[in-house]
């Protein structure tokens, strides 16, 4: 939906960060792999690209990727799809979202109105 705003290095950033609200409450679920795998094809990185990215990086230097305001709230919005995708917006999986917000300087505020609008959308 808004992956098409990143650029350069967002992307493989935007990856790592999917990786870690996936793997958040330790249940990979089938749907957020193929989520995953269909993102990876909508942000059309080439492998070597996709071996660059860290898993083990911190949340605030993966975020730090992002330059402007809207690769920011676009990538929070996809990871917050994220989330839902497999029916269920656990506990940890809202940890992991409220941390990238927050080093991306979004405001909890503005986050959880994301995450109402996801709701919205992905729930009902």
């Amino acid at each position: 939906m808004f992956l098409n705003l990143l650029k350069g290095e967002e992307k493989a950033a935007f990856l790592a960060l999917a990786r870690k609200v996936i793997a958040a409450d330790s249940d990979i679920a089938e749907q957020e792999m193929r989520l995953l795998d269909s993102m990876k094809k909508e942000l059309d990185l080439e492998e070597e690209d996709l071996a660059e990215i860290d898993d083990t990086a911190s949340i605030q230097s993966i975020c730090a990727k992002f330059t402007s305001s809207k690769s920011k709230v676009s990538a929070l919005m996809e990871l917050i799809g994220i989330g839902f995708v497999d029916g269920k917006f656990v506990h940890e999986e809202q940890e992991v979202i409220f941390s990238i917000a927050k080093s991306m300087g979004i405001s909890s505020e503005e986050t959880t109105m994301y995450i109402d609008w996801a709701r919205r959308v992905y729930i009902n």
